[in-house]
């Protein structure tokens, strides 16, 4: 039997769950969006990029703007030069090690990308994500962050 107190608690809890069923209606929209549909195919490329053992400039404008800058644990790289060079070191201190990238989450203009490092006997050694924006259609900066253990 429900009396008054259990109906109203009931119809409380109601009015507080709408605003995350809104909330999740909204952001299930945004994970179809064509920004995030941009943003995963540039995505897709910067792993290519980045796992390539021999990255060529001559790829990066279709996904990089002329002056994105990536910053990662002990540099900031900005340019296509100096982000080859950041590529460089990366793959020299690491030597076999691939990333495996998740799907891109996307919030209003903000990217976010979890993804795992590692060689191929231990894909999933080190963790991380990468937040990112695009500007014209291109990645125009990269924010690196290691998951410490």
């Amino acid at each position: 039997m429900v009396n008054a107190l259990t109906f109203r608690g009931l119809a409380l809890a109601a009015l507080m769950v709408l605003p995350l069923a809104r909330a999740q209606t909204t952001e299930h929209k945004e994970m179809k969006s064509p920004a995030l549909q941009i943003a995963q195919q540039l995505i897709d490329k910067h792993f290519a990029i980045w796992n390539d053992p021999q990255p060529r400039i001559s790829s990066f404008g279709e996904v990089y703007t002329e002056d994105v800058y990536v910053a990662d644990y002990a540099d900031i790289a900005s340019g296509y030069q100096q982000v080859v060079a950041l590529i460089a070191r990366v793959q020299r201190e690491h030597p076999g090690f691939v990333f495996h990238p998740a799907p891109v989450t996307w919030n209003h203009g903000l990217g976010r990308v979890t993804w795992s490092y590692g060689p191929q006997d231990n894909p999933g050694l080190v963790h991380g994500e990468d937040i990112f924006t695009v500007r014209d259609g291109r990645i125009a900066s990269a924010h690196v962050f290691i998951n410490q253990p």
